[in-house]
């Protein structure tokens, strides 16, 4: 194992670990696990089932672009995410819209200042990286752009989530 492979596993360690602690805090009664009522629980199996079928699909695009003259490797290591970033974007999508995101004891002001902040530190590694020019190296996207990724993806979802407020309360 190379020591940038034990950076990586050491970094999804770590922030696996952060995301258990941030469980703890987004969520009212102090507990690890979102409580979901049986409907929302239904809502998001099916968004799981979308989710599935959209990375499938992803990485179907990404082979068969990978057949013509288009060079998939000039992605480099997000290559490899784009298909799980789209399957989490519509299962997000599809929960939120569907009302099976939010959980019974999610205290959503800290929630979204979590995801603000995820944005912000995603958003931040990956312009220092093109400041210091690491974006791109020899043509190929480098893992910094998977940080962007995820920083557009935590954006994406506090849009949906806005748009689905002003929805909610025109309805009422």
């Amino acid at each position: 194992m190379t020591v940038y492979s034990t950076g990586v596993v050491i970094g999804i360690v770590v922030g696996l670990i952060i995301a258990a602690i941030v469980l703890k805090m987004i969520n009212k009664d102090g507990s690890f696990k979102t409580e979901y009522d049986e409907r929302q629980k239904a809502v998001r199996g099916t968004a799981y089932k979308y989710g599935f079928f959209a990375t499938i699909i992803a990485n179907a695009v990404l082979m068969i672009l990978a057949t013509t003259d288009y060079d998939v490797t000039k992605l480099g290591f997000t290559l490899n995410f784009i298909p799980i970033l789209i399957g989490i974007i519509v299962q997000v999508t599809y929960c939120v819209f569907n009302d099976g995101y939010v959980g019974l004891n999610t205290n959503m002001p800290r929630f979204i200042v979590f995801m603000i902040l995820i944005s912000a530190f995603n958003f931040f590694i990956g312009i220092m990286a093109g400041v210091h020019g690491e974006l791109l190296k020899d043509g190929v996207f480098q893992e910094p752009l998977t940080n962007l990724l995820v920083g557009g993806l935590f954006i994406v979802l506090a849009i949906e989530l806005l748009i689905k407020k002003v929805i909610d309360g025109k309805e009422e």
